[in-house]
């Protein structure tokens, strides 16, 4: 800065086009750093984790409702929403696959019985949330978000 102050003396004109131009570098800069960070931001909270709106119950069953859908297992409908390739790696043995993207769409190709107990599986449970909510938008009542396949691995 010492630098501006010897022109300064030396043209007044010049010293106020230097200053404003170190200030529109300053406000330049600035802007580029909020949008770099805004960019970040935006481009973090894109693709925000699956939310569940299903309570602690509904995704993690009680022992009795475990043991009781174990025994009741030829009446309950199992459908695994994960995608073909997790499908292919391991799936409960009973389980049908549909894509959760397509569970509205081919339901029916299991049942259609709306008070039928659906249990639905992916692999932590966020796609099974999501497949449970349009199933209840079809009208099925008794849908259950199973979590996992870790988590119904063992009750089917």
């Amino acid at each position: 800065m010492p630098q501006l102050s010897a022109v300064a003396h030396d043209c007044a004109g010049y010293e106020s086009s230097v200053v404003y131009s170190d200030r529109k570098h300053d406000e330049r800069m600035r802007r580029i750093a909020l949008i770099i960070v805004m960019t970040a931001t935006i481009g973090c909270a894109n693709d925000p984790p699956p939310v569940d709106t299903a309570s602690e119950s509904e995704q993690t069953p009680s022992p009795a409702v475990a043991e009781s859908a174990t025994d009741a297992s030829d009446e309950v409908v199992v459908i695994d929403v994960r995608s073909e390739s997790e499908w292919d790696s391991g799936h409960v043995e009973q389980a049908v696959h549909i894509p959760h993207t397509e569970i509205a769409d081919r339901i029916s190709e299991v049942t259609t019985d709306k008070d039928a107990k659906i249990v639905l599986y992916c692999a932590v449970g966020g796609r099974a949330g999501k497949a449970k909510s349009a199933l209840e938008e079809l009208g099925y009542t008794n849908v259950e978000n199973g979590g996992g396949y870790d988590d119904v691995k063992d009750r089917f």
